[in-house]
């Protein structure tokens, strides 16, 4: 049995730099696109595990490591019906051009329950989906302008955040400056 790498030997599962910051534009639109390349490793029968080199040996038992680190997110009931929810708030959100308020959505539970990761998948599925949407209905950027289309922003906000402190958290999100007053704030969101 070969040796689990690709020709020109690199280890095709390790992340090459740091995880990509979500609560950056560039961030999140990083690991939009990659959060579902990680291909866990391949179950081995004793027997193909000792057919394989020390080095092929070494390489699978990092690629098992990997795997557990990265084990992906099992869906539940509960994260269903959060999952079809938020999709369905964020695409009537994106379809109200109604001045107002926008409906939202709490996830509470204790930690390390998958409440983020929950949200950020419902968020990338379905911003692939307006994205797709998007290009299929809407000319290409024109050369020479900024064309920012980030449809989905990921922000990070304290427990008991204020709409000062939301509003500036979405700012640094886009990279925009940050008007003085709270009205100004609210118009640059």
């Amino acid at each position: 049995m070969a040796d689990r790498t690709n020709e020109s030997g690199i280890v095709p599962f390790l992340r090459a730099g740091s995880a990509p910051d979500r609560t950056r534009r560039e961030g999140w639109q990083q690991w939009r696109r990659q959060r579902d390349l990680f291909t866990p490793a391949p179950k081995l029968s004793l027997e193909e595990y000792t057919a394989l080199s020390p080095r092929g040996r070494g390489l699978h038992d990092i690629h098992r490591t990997a795997t557990h680190m990265n084990i992906g997110l099992l869906e539940t009931p509960m994260s269903a019906r959060i999952t079809k929810l938020m999709r369905s708030r964020l695409r009537n959100n994106a379809l109200n051009f109604e001045p107002g308020t926008r409906d939202g959505l709490m996830i509470s539970g204790g930690g390390y329950l998958g409440k983020t990761e929950t949200a950020c998948a419902a968020a990338a599925g379905f911003e692939d989906v307006w994205r797709d949407l998007h290009h299929q209905l809407l000319p290409p950027p024109v050369e020479g302008t900024r064309d920012l289309f980030v449809p989905v922003a990921y922000c990070r906000t304290p427990v008991r955040a204020t709409p000062k402190a939301l509003c500036a958290t979405i700012l640094d999100f886009y990279g925009a400056p940050h008007p003085k007053t709270l009205n100004g704030l609210i118009r640059a969101v």
